[in-house]
């Protein structure tokens, strides 16, 4: 055989060059993908809040006008809700198609056309891991095999019970008519199923379905663990790979009641590919229009919109397939309907397979290929022609042409799959806006039509913020009374006892080290190594302590900061109920969150200078501990304190003011120096009073009176933090409270929660209604809001931002 053509390294550079354009897409593309989740979402609760109305009407006798008020507003959803499904989907794919990291080739075709013969020339993989037969189809698991440089394996994806159940059993119940499918695997097990042929099958046509129910119930036992078990993934050797991507063959000896392939979701294996082919290659085998049952519509046009770039079918030159048949046409039409706005001439490629065994002088081929061509022309659909079974056919024949085309358009094709999603998106979002608009204007008019119990409310949202008004009046009281008699934050200074406590003791243990015999032990050898580094390093080591020590008051903030929080939400509760004000450490950055939602912009104010007390006070570590802390340095000296220090040197013992140095001898002199002894006698340095002693205890001293210092200024900010919570307070009972005009705040946040708060005035037919409308406007308008977070990306698109 002549040499292998190869793929041109032009062709693998472009292709790795679209591959970076679409990861710079990805930011874009999940703005979309959030934007419309939320979209979706809205429109689900709208429809519910509508829904809700409509049964509050119906069932308190509202007036007939009323009635019919939610006729088009109920029913518009499910049109809006099947819309929104499609869409979903396509930016589903978008979304997979932008984190794709392989250009990935999905190859489909009926059973026996060579298909596994194809996938296995250009992997290199055995039978057993892409098996094949002439008599029968074999695929029983989809699986996607990539190219790798590193060591062959195989992973499978299993499914869950729910999975398998919905996704396997649910369509084969559906075509064979058998209604649901069991709701679990005991169900499962103790199911009969009709023979296929009996007189119990729902016809001719439920017969291949049946077998395949069949099957999957008398093996359950191979596979049931596999569904029932902890591990959603299972690493499989090449060797035991069959069972689990294959049917069982009975010429082979396979035992027929094992089949853990039903477990199967997918298949990933990686496998270094053809050489040439070995660009970042992905190969999708996907199950062909021969599978009975599987449902190629619903159970993989998903798969197939949302892990291939391009669609391969595979069509074999024999004369039972010569002609182009209807199933030819089927996969061109799944084909359309998966390209997500990627012209089909680019998504859709057609191979005719040569198979020489059987038509040694090409006849068929030619046939097939002319017959194929002619039909797929009218769409401008490439058709090629190459013997899978040939390695040197298939890469210059079939993958150098379709890696080059991929070379050429991947880029564009990317481009367009997410505009055609944001098109949708943006179009249905356009109509969610519209339905949401009309739904808060026949809220509105549906209120006018209602008992007006507007001048009730208003009323008792007056006199619920007077209510207010005495609840917090009270609580910033007892914090004046606090700050009036000098009590000290309780958080702040039991951390500053903490500290203080911990320093002290840090002092006392030898700096550290256990006492001030093993100081000195430790640190002498350096020391008369050199003095100077050695005192700068010791003073480094104790000011690195001291901030780490006292670094650990900041979280008492926090805690202060925090019961204020709670004490204000704990008021406002009371008042407004918990679904106003909800439990929990972020009560009023949920109430703000409402409070803007509702344009209670005063409130909202006043809530939003509170929240941000915690970053307003800033950090006492900064502030108050630094800049003492600082005074711990070798040529500084701290002022001394007002108090006695708590820590004194420890007494010497007496020494005699001189000693005879033996000849030759190193001796120290009173001043720290050292000197060679001639046999003299030399004054020496009285032992424990030199230098590297002296050393120790002015270290002691000068970070004993910063703890002391530290320790009165702390105190003093315990108290200044009692008088900045009763001042945060005050600052939030005049916001929310004294400010003029703020009823209005009241009435606008307690509009949609009139019958939780005032259950006793609004629980009647007409104040129920009333308030529904009131959320169902609230909801609209939110729906509304929502809708932007789609249609301004499709703006900035077409305006190139």
């Amino acid at each position: 055989m002549a040499d292998e053509p190869v793929i041109e390294t032009e062709i693998h550079d472009r292709i790795n060059e679209a591959l970076a354009g679409r990861r710079s897409q990805r930011s874009f593309v999940e703005q979309l993908h959030d934007g419309w989740a939320a979209t979706v979402a809205g429109l689900d609760d709208l429809a519910a809040m509508v829904a809700a109305a409509d049964r509050t009407a119906q069932q308190e006798g509202a007036d007939a006008e009323v009635r019919k008020g939610f006729g088009e507003l109920r029913t518009r959803p499910g049109a809006l809700r099947k819309r929104a499904g499609d869409v979903g989907r396509q930016v589903d794919a978008a979304v997979a198609r932008v984190r794709r990291e392989t250009v990935n080739i999905g190859v489909i075709g009926s059973t026996k056309v060579g298909k596994s013969t194809l996938l296995r020339t250009i992997t290199n993989l055995p039978d057993t891991v892409v098996p094949s037969t002439e008599f029968q189809p074999t695929t029983a698991s989809a699986s996607s095999i990539y190219h790798t440089s590193g060591a062959p394996r195989a992973t499978l994806l299993l499914h869950t019970w729910e999975s398998f159940r919905d996704e396997y059993l649910a369509p084969l119940h559906e075509l064979a008519k058998l209604g649901p499918a069991p709701r679990d695997v005991d169900e499962f097990r103790r199911h009969r199923y009709p023979a296929a042929g009996s007189a119990e099958a729902a016809g001719a046509g439920a017969d291949d379905y049946l077998r395949k129910l069949d099957a999957a119930h008398r093996s359950l036992a191979s596979y049931e663990r596999l569904l029932l078990g902890g591990e959603r993934s299972i690493s499989v050797g090449f060797a035991e790979l069959r069972p689990y991507v294959a049917y069982p063959r009975k010429d082979d000896g396979d035992p027929v009641g094992v089949q853990p392939y039903h477990a199967v979701r997918s298949v990933r294996i990686e496998q270094p590919f053809l050489a040439g082919a070995a660009t970042r290659l992905g190969l999708i085998d996907l199950p062909g229009a021969g599978e009975a049952g599987l449902d190629i519509d619903r159970q993989f046009l998903r798969q197939v919109k949302n892990e291939i770039d391009l669609l391969l079918m595979v069509k074999r030159a024999v004369p039972t397939s010569a002609a182009y048949l209807a199933e030819d046409s089927y996969t061109r039409t799944l084909a359309d309907s998966a390209r997500g706005g990627v012209p089909l001439v680019d998504y859709y490629k057609v191979v005719v397979n040569h198979d020489r065994v059987t038509d040694t002088a090409g006849k068929f081929f030619e046939k097939t290929f002319q017959s194929v061509r002619e039909t797929q022309d009218e769409r401008g659909i490439e058709v090629l022609g190459a013997d899978v079974t040939d390695r040197g056919e298939v890469l210059g024949r079939l993958l150098n042409p379709l890696l080059r085309h991929l070379a050429a358009r991947l880029a564009e094709m990317d481009r367009a799959v997410v505009g055609e999603a944001l098109r949708g998106a943006a179009e249905v979002a356009g109509e969610i806006s519209a339905y949401a608009t009309a739904a808060l204007k026949r809220a509105r008019e549906l209120e006018m039509l209602l008992p007006d119990q507007e001048d009730e409310f208003r009323t008792l949202a007056e006199k619920l913020r007077n209510n207010l008004a005495v609840d917090l009046a009270g609580l910033v009281q007892r914090y004046d009374a606090e700050t009036a008699s000098g009590t000290a934050d309780g958080s702040l200074t039991e951390a500053i006892g903490t500290a203080v406590g911990e320093a002290r003791a840090w002092v006392r243990d030898g700096l550290g080290y256990g006492d001030r015999a093993a100081w000195l032990e430790e640190v002498r050898g350096q020391f008369v190594h050199g003095e100077l580094e050695t005192k700068q390093d010791e003073y480094y080591r104790a000011k690195t302590e001291i901030t780490t020590i006292f670094g650990r008051i900041d979280p008492s903030l926090d805690e202060a900061v925090q019961r204020l929080w709670d004490e204000v939400a704990g008021t406002l509760r009371a008042r407004l109920t918990a679904e106003v004000v909800p439990q929990g450490p972020n009560a009023l950055a949920e109430l703000l969150a409402t409070a803007e939602s509702r344009r209670a912009r005063i409130l909202a104010g006043a809530l939003t200078s509170l929240c941000d007390l915690k970053e307003d006070y800033g950090s006492v570590v900064l502030r108050v501990t630094q800049p003492i802390i600082r005074g711990i340095h070798w040529d500084q000296r701290p002022a001394p304190a007002a108090d006695p220090p708590s820590w004194t040197p420890p007494p010497r013992k007496a020494a005699p003011p001189v000693q005879q140095a033996k000849p030759g001898g190193w001796v120290i002199r009173p001043d720290g120096s050292r000197v060679r002894s001639q046999g003299s006698v030399v004054p020496v340095a009285p032992a424990g009073n030199g230098p590297i002693e002296s050393l120790y205890d002015e270290l002691c001293a000068v970070v004993d009176r910063v703890i002391t210092a530290l320790e009165t200024a702390l105190k003093d900010e315990a108290r200044l933090m009692t008088r900045t919570l009763a001042a945060a307070a005050d600052r939030f009972f005049n916001t929310a409270i004294r400010t003029n005009r703020n009823e209005r705040d009241y009435e606008n946040l307690c509009r949609p929660f009139m019958r939780t708060i005032w259950p006793d005035h609004f629980t009647g037919g007409a104040a129920r209604l009333t308030a529904d409308l009131s959320r169902l406007a609230e909801q609209a308008r939110r729906t509304g809001e929502l809708t932007t977070a789609v249609t301004g990306l499709s703006t900035g698109l077409r305006t190139g931002h």
